[in-house]
Parts: structure tokens; sequence; C-alpha cells
């Protein structure tokens, strides 16, 4: 469990789950932060349901401990959660999850700092601090913790710091589309088979990045691993060089938005869940990133929706524009900030 320097520094614990269901996301902004805490020398490991999280965790060579628990019924785990708190002299606990309850947070705070990832606005159900890194984040006057807020919070990769400003090619001539780690909607797989059959872009190539959980993985290898216009990535760990290459981007809502601001790409983006649309509608709302839809409820809309701010963005004066504001909103070194609040 020493990823870190032994000894030195309290043990940290991350509890985060990944699955067809939790959104990698997640995981990913977690091991951003343990990357700086590891830089830091501390010690830390994380802590989930099941061993899900093992292929990403392995290519860092992060430790985990694995509850056998349900990953959505965080009560059921607690008490050997605590049990592995107190055995591991952990002094801090980072808790990543949407499924947390009140009791659950209570007793785990009766025994370490908790610190949550809160996009729920669950006030942290009284634990000892709380993030929410959204970009309008609300009121947090009546939360008994301290609260971090706003994009400065948002973990994002080493790739994503102290980039350059985003160079503006004169015309559109690569766009990139992501849906997260699972795309259960089929949104990568069925929006790429309507944009390469348009001829207003059939000079335009297609970035298609999915999860190692991406449903239509081996389909999209399948068809298109050979296709001149298409360049498939998956599960990579190159998002900043891939948008940096991108003239446009379509993704769905979360951490990935962050992504494309620290990058400074102009871009579409959709909701997939309830907890999205507050985020959708407030990038869209401020300018920054064009809102197509939910992709639950009018799927052809939101296709629809995308191509319309493709050709907006056609204009080279349009996407320089939206690059100044983008890249000013996030630095990319929210990580950083989270490992230090941690220790």
């Amino acid at each position: 469990m020493n990823n870190g320097k032994a000894g030195l520094l309290p043990m940290i614990g991350i509890r985060v789950d990944v699955n067809q269901t939790v959104a990698t996301g997640h995981i990913m902004r977690d091991i951003a932060v343990a990357i700086k805490l590891k830089d830091m020398g501390a010690d830390f490991v994380f802590i989930s349901a099941d061993d899900n999280c093992k292929k990403y965790l392995d290519k860092y060579g992060f430790e985990a401990v694995i509850l056998d628990s349900k990953w959505n019924d965080l009560d059921s785990e607690a008490d050997k959660l605590i049990d592995i708190i107190r055995h591991n002299n952990i002094t801090s606990l980072l808790v990543d999850s949407y499924y947390v309850t009140e009791n659950y947070m209570r007793k785990l705070s009766e025994v370490t700092k908790v610190t949550y990832f809160d996009e729920m606005f669950l006030l942290g159900y009284g634990c000892s601090q709380m993030i929410n890194g959204v970009l309008e984040p609300p009121d947090y006057s009546m939360a008994k913790g301290k609260a971090f807020l706003g994009p400065e919070y948002v973990s994002l990769r080493d790739e994503f710091s102290k980039l350059p400003p985003k160079h503006i090619r004169e015309s559109v001539e690569k766009i990139l589309i992501t849906s997260g780690g699972t795309d259960n909607y089929h949104f990568c797989k069925l929006f790429l088979e309507h944009f390469l059959s348009l001829e207003e872009w059939d000079n335009v190539k297609v970035i298609v990045v999915v999860g190692g959980l991406c449903v239509d993985a081996e389909w999209l290898k399948e068809n298109y691993a050979d296709n001149e216009r298409v360049e498939l990535y998956i599960n990579t760990n190159r998002m900043a060089e891939l948008f940096s290459d991108a003239d446009y981007a379509v993704t769905a809502g979360g951490t990935t938005l962050y992504e494309v601001c620290a990058v400074g790409v102009a871009a579409s983006c959709f909701a997939l869940a309830d907890n999205q649309l507050d985020i959708v509608e407030s990038f869209d709302r401020n300018g920054l990133i064009s809102y197509a839809g939910d992709l639950r409820v009018d799927f052809n809309s939101v296709i629809n929706n995308i191509v319309k701010h493709i050709s907006k963005a056609s204009s080279p004066e349009y996407r320089r524009m939206q690059a100044e504001k983008l890249q000013s909103i996030v630095d990319g070194r929210g990580a950083q900030r989270i490992a230090e609040i941690l220790m």
C-alpha cells in the first residue's frame, strides 16, 4: 500500500468505483490526485467495491483494497471500510461516489477526516471538506465543513496543465467525439455513421475516443480501424494531445468539459444523466460550450444540433474567440490543490 514514501506522512484513502454505470471520469480524476500525492511523498491507497478499478490503477502501479461490496449500497460496506481505515491508519479519506448516504458519511466522519466530491450538492452530509468544481457552484454557507468551490478544484491529469494557447486552423479539418467510458447510448457509433454520410463534411476527419468499457469498442474497431477518415482511440491517456489536434470537439457532460476548457477547443456537449444537466446548461448559458440537448430525450435532435454547432464553428474567428474564453476558465492545476487539502 505504500505508493509514496512510507512512514513520513499520513495514509490517505481514496474510495471510488468504476463500472458500466459509474463513469470512468471518477477514477481518472482520483488517479490525477493520487499522482500528485505520490509526488508529495504521501502514502495512499485506493478502496473500491470490486476489482474493476485494477485495470486503471495497474497502469500507474497503484494498489487497491477490494471491499467485495455493492457499489450502489454503501451503507452495507461502512463497517468493513471503518476496519480498513483503522487498520491502515487512514487519517484522510477522499470519497468519490454519488451513492453515499447521511448515515454512511456520519460513520466515516467519526473515525477519520472525510473529503467528498459533492457534485450532488449534499453539503457533504456533515463531513470535514467538500469539493464542487462546477462552473457556477451553489451556496455552501450552511455546510458544516469547509467547501472548495469552482473550476480551480477540477482534477485533471498533468497533460492538461500549462498548455499553450490553442492553435486555430483556417478551416475545420478534424473533429473529436467522445461519450464517456461506457457509451451505453451508442453515441459515438451512431453519430459517426451520420456525420460520415454528410457530403458537406466529406473532407473532415473524425477522432473517436472511447473508454475501455465502451459497449461499442469492438464494433468500432471492426468497422473503422482502416477508415482513412477515422482515428480511433480506446482508453487513451493522450486526451490533451488529441483535443489540441482537433478543431472542434463533441462530448458528454462531466469532467471532459473542463478538459475542453484547458485545451481551448470549441465544442458541443450533451447530457446523459440528470446530474449533468445543470453543468451543461451552465456552460451553454455562459457562452462557453454549446449544449445540444439530452441524449435520453431526443437522440436525433441532439445529433442535428451538433452538426449545426459545427457549421457555426467553420469560422476561425469564432473558434479563436472560444479558445480564449475557455482557457481562461481552467488552469489544469486542480489535482495539486486537492492533494494539498487531503494532507
